[in-house]
Parts: C-alpha cells; structure tokens; sequence
C-alpha cells in the first residue's frame, strides 16, 4: 500500500517548465554520431564512390577509347603509342587507382571504432588520392580528415 501512494503522490506532483527544460539541457548528449563517426562514413562515402569511378575505367575498350580520344594527338609525343597500349596504361592507373580507394574505406572504419587514429588519418589523407567522380571522393576525404584531426579527443 505504501508503494501505491508514493506513485499517486509522484504523479500528484507538477513540474515547472522551467526545471523541465534544466532537467532537458543537463542530461549528457548520446554520443552516437559523433563527429569520428561522421568522418567514417564521409571516408567510407568517398572510398565506395571513387572504387566504381575507377571500375568505369577497367571496364573500358578499344572501341571506346577509339571513339573518345584521338591518337595523333597522343603520337606527336610518342610515334609509336597505339591504342592497345594506351589502353594497358589506362587500366593500370585504373588498378591503382582501385587499391587506392580501398584505403578510405579502411579508415573510416578505424574512423566509426573509434581506434587506430594514425592508420585512420593515413586513409583519409590516401582517399585525397583518390579522385572520384569530379573530385568528390578527394573532397569528402579532406573534409573526413579534418573532422578526424579537429575531434582527435574522441578517440581511444
């Protein structure tokens, strides 16, 4: 009986808005999206994106190449170029540029665990290599690495 009237006497009981809104501001914020885990996901963004611009390269062949770029131009510099050839060295700067991008996306997940700060801003600053479509994935990498180096802190 006795725990019957404490809760009557509690819902009885009336609070001010103002010791609601103290009650409101003084509780600890959730640190759930912090600003690491926001430059995780930035990286992670930037890796994905910059890994299907370079797979549009792998992809392509010599009629495209044909139909996009033309190769006396090229040959003023090098007689002897073909397009086979210059379509090896397009897929080998491709191949870099894919394992490249991987690096973001390892450091954003340092980045979201919150653990290994040095290997995390070494992604980030690799994702400036990265390129992506229109420099979108070096862009999100520099704004990941600043968050990263600004919220030093928050890491273990």
């Amino acid at each position: 009986m006795k725990n019957k009237t404490e809760f009557n006497s509690n819902l009885d009981e009336k609070k001010s808005p103002e010791s609601i809104t103290y009650e409101l501001l003084s509780q600890q914020p959730t640190d759930r999206f912090s600003m690491p885990t926001i430059a995780g996901f930035l990286l992670i963004i930037a890796g994905i994106l910059a890994i299907f611009n370079w797979i549009q390269f792998f992809i392509l062949d010599i009629s495209t190449i044909e139909s996009f770029v033309d190769i006396n131009q090229i040959k003023e510099f090098y007689p002897s170029i073909t397009y086979e050839q210059l379509l090896g060295l397009i897929h080998t700067c491709a191949i870099i540029g894919i394992v490249i991008s991987i690096f973001p996306i390892l450091g954003g997940i340092l980045a979201i665990q919150r653990k290994f700060y040095y290997l995390a801003i070494a992604g980030s600053i690799l994702g400036l290599f990265s390129i992506g479509f229109l420099f979108s994935s070096s862009i999100l990498s520099l704004i990941g690495l600043i968050l990263l180096i600004i919220y030093r802190q928050k890491f273990l």
